[in-house]
């Protein structure tokens, strides 16, 4: 039987054993697709002490370097075949990430169930991965920031063998697999393809469950904190569901109000216990390390002027949450807890939350960054990491994670790269907001990335240790700043480091701050947080970061009025733009025409941004010229009549890293180059043209460029064009370049209004 690219085979032993499951049961209920969606859909589940363990299998570099790429556990019986994992049951198989296929190549994998002879399941990861084929869409399953993941469960009772394609030259087969080992004896009905109705719908109730978040609906218990009465006591027992935090933001200065995200401490203390088992800054508790943005997962983030915690804090006995203000004791916090009733048998059964904040940097080159070092029994559920190197790279990146726990000697988890392990890949593309992982912030040579380990824990019976690699040989100049998840039997006191205020500050690179404020300010953006992008470009301009040797600080300042018009909902009309339009500076000038033409109906603003000589060309007229990584080019275009166009822009060929960004605008509507645009390599000089043929090009494909810009370039200089470079794509070919190609036309059909 095929569907699609996917094949499943049955054999009759197969079907036999799933017989018993299926028909009597076989006693106690079994483990299959469904009732593993529904543990993952369980708010509480992650808190759960059931002794559920994680083991991961990667394509780590034996030899200890850095070179974690193309390692499998054996060839396969068939030629061009490896073998990635070869696992015992019963056990599922909850996380799959992949990077490294070669682009335009088919990439298969096929999973082989219980000594089944031919693959049950399998195909080109990039279509079951790709987010088109139910139930492997996002959340599930996605490509994004350059990798492959999946975390539909794959139960299986017996075995479970993964082979892929050792892939084409070139190709640099990267992999991380992540077993749950399930005691002896478990009824397992294993994965199924096509996936039963009931398996189908309860992933369903899983991906619903995680896009909306976990509705949290207990009572709620309010106060406002200060530092005279710092403290909020909740008596008996219970679960906290949710923790939003939001400080009188109008009593800090401008300027010191992302500064309170690490001055002040948030300690949880329960029952009797003599210390806090939650010990971090509020900031990075809820993912918010170095500055406020609009973002969120399943369990943090902020949401309007609240920063928030969800992961849920059971309790006996009492528990006792306690700021520490810091420097800003007259700054008062509303403190808003939602708390459920304890579940029937939740004082057993559920472990106890805690928190472990650490920093370290320049005086620790040579050493790798500790994320947990915890004695007792617990699990293990994920962190949130923040890197500030001072190479003037992604270097740092390079770093993997190790986990040793027990009687482990050596460890037992070994990573292929820092942003592997957040499911990324390649120094990842943009910042982005998933449910159990994500990128928070990226700009040169800053990230904030984290990952909930809700489906693939890793449980200790007596210790836990974990670090990540300051890059390759630990010789990275970073900063390495995290918060790391857990939960223990009983409580104790948070692993957390107890730095002054001096030590916890915001790391600052004196070179590139006066450099990146646009790409600062698009990170925002890109999460539609234009609140958080106004209060950071007016941070930077008042500190002067927002001054570059290309840019007048005359068009920084027109900039954060268009920002505080915008918050205020009202457009950028005639009245507005009448002193900007008769400004000293001529570009300010120039920009200020281009958004009244749009804003009156008279043109349609076109911005085209790249490293290279590049020429924008509609129905084959040319319309703007760009080519200066450090600045965008914009121009008001007379609007054409509503249907389709031919949008094509020719660019020179440019060594990596080479980008094109085109962003149109009018009103609503927007366009811009995108990954389904059409190219080909020195195509002749009509291919500018409205009526060129260009059904045979292939499409660019892919997700985008990172940024732009991409190292080397790092300055933009500052513009008006809010939300347009921040939204739009770069692109670039697919596949390799020909040796000799001089130029590139990329074409589309946009639909003006």
């Amino acid at each position: 039987m095929m569907h699609g690219l996917f094949k499943m085979v049955w054999t009759g032993a197969g079907i036999a054993a799933l017989g018993c499951v299926l028909a009597t049961g076989c006693g106690r209920e079994a483990v299959t697709v469904a009732s593993e969606a529904e543990r993952l859909a369980d708010p509480l589940s992650i808190a759960r002490m059931d002794g559920r363990d994680t083991l991961m299998h990667s394509s780590y570099d034996r030899t200890g370097g850095n070179d974690d790429w193309g390692t499998f556990l054996r060839d396969s019986a068939e030629p061009g075949w490896k073998v990635v994992a070869d696992l015992e049951g019963p056990g599922v198989l909850t996380r799959f990430w992949f990077t490294g296929a070669k682009d335009g190549a088919p990439h298969r994998f096929r999973f082989f169930f219980d000594g089944e002879a031919e693959a049950r399941f399998g195909g080109d990861v990039k279509e079951w991965c790709g987010g088109g084929m139910e139930p492997f869409v996002p959340p599930l399953a996605e490509y994004a920031n350059y990798c492959w993941y999946s975390f539909v469960p794959m139960p299986y009772a017996k075995s479970l063998r993964v082979e892929c394609e050792e892939g084409p030259p070139g190709a640099k087969v990267y992999y991380q697999l992540s077993e749950t080992r399930l005691p002896p004896g478990t009824e397992v009905e294993s994965f199924r393809w096509p996936l039963p109705d009931r398996d189908a719908a309860a992933l369903e109730r899983l991906r619903a469950a995680w896009a909306g978040g976990f509705a949290a609906d207990g009572t709620v218990t309010e106060a406002v904190l200060t530092a005279a009465a710092p403290s909020l006591s909740l008596a008996g027992s219970g679960v906290v569901r949710r923790i939003g935090f939001e400080p009188d933001w109008e009593r800090v200065p401008e300027a010191d109000r992302d500064a309170l995200l690490r001055e002040v401490r948030v300690g949880v203390k329960y029952g009797q216990a003599a210390a806090e088992s939650v010990w971090a800054p509020l900031g990075d508790l809820c993912g918010m390390p170095w500055r406020r943005v609009r973002a969120k997962s399943l369990y943090f983030g902020m949401e309007g002027q609240e920063l928030f915690c969800a992961f849920p804090m059971p309790y006996s006995g009492g528990m006792e949450l306690r700021l520490d203000f810091g420097r800003f004791k007259d700054v008062p916090v509303r403190v808003r807890a939602v708390v459920e009733p304890m579940p029937r048998g939740g004082a057993k059964s559920l472990g106890r939350f805690h928190a472990a904040w650490k920093r370290t940097g320049l005086k620790e080159v040579g050493w790798p960054h500790p994320i947990l070092h915890v004695r007792g029994e617990g699990k293990y559920v994920g962190c949130l990491l923040s890197v500030c190197t001072l190479d003037g790279s992604y270097w740092a990146l390079e770093g993997d994670e190790s986990i040793r726990k027990d009687a482990e000697t050596v460890p037992g988890w070994l990573g292929t790269g820092l942003e592997d392990y957040f499911n990324g890949g390649w120094y990842y593309q943009n910042p982005m907001a998933a449910p159990t992982h994500g990128l928070f912030a990226k700009e040169p040579f800053r990230t904030v990335q984290y990952r909930v380990h809700a489906m693939d824990p890793s449980a200790f019976a007596r210790s836990f240790d974990m670090e990540f690699e300051r890059g390759p040989d630990n010789a990275s100049h970073a900063f390495f700043e995290s918060v790391a998840w857990y939960y223990l039997r009983a409580p104790q006191a948070a692993d957390s480091m107890r730095l002054a205020p001096a030590w916890r500050r915001t790391p600052a690179d004196p070179r590139l701050d006066p450099l990146d404020a646009m790409t600062a300010v698009w990170n925002a953006e890109r999460f539609g947080d234009i609140r958080g992008a106004r209060d950071e470009w007016a941070l930077r301009l008042a500190s002067g970061a927002a001054d570059g040797p290309a840019a007048a600080r005359r068009m920084g300042g027109f900039r954060l009025a268009l920002y505080d018009r915008l918050l205020a909902g009202e457009a950028a009309d005639g009245a507005f733009l009448a002193p900007w339009l008769a400004d000293a500076d001529p570009a300010v000038r120039e920009a200020a025409d281009i958004l009244r033409r749009e804003d009156a109906g008279e043109g349609v603003t076109a911005v085209l941004y790249a490293n290279m000589p590049a020429e924008l060309f509609i129905d084959g007229k040319s319309v703007l010229r760009a080519g200066d990584p450090a600045s965008a080019a914009a121009v008001s275009i007379d609007p054409p009549s509503p249907g389709p166009h031919a949008v094509a822009i020719r660019t020179a060929v440019q060594a990596y890293p080479d980008w094109v960004l085109l962003a149109m605008r009018q009103g609503d509507w927007s366009a811009g180059t995108a990954p389904d645009w059409k190219f080909a390599f020195d195509p002749p000089e009509d291919a500018v043209a409205a009526d060129f043929d260009d059904r045979t090009w292939p499409a660019v494909g892919g997700t985008g460029v990172k940024g732009p810009p991409e190292e080397p370039y790092v300055q933009v200089a500052p513009d008006p064009w809010i939300g347009m470079q921040s939204r739009a794509l770069g692109i670039r070919p697919a596949g390799d370049k020909p040796q000799r190609a001089e130029s590139v036309v990329y074409r589309a059909t946009v639909f003006f209004p």
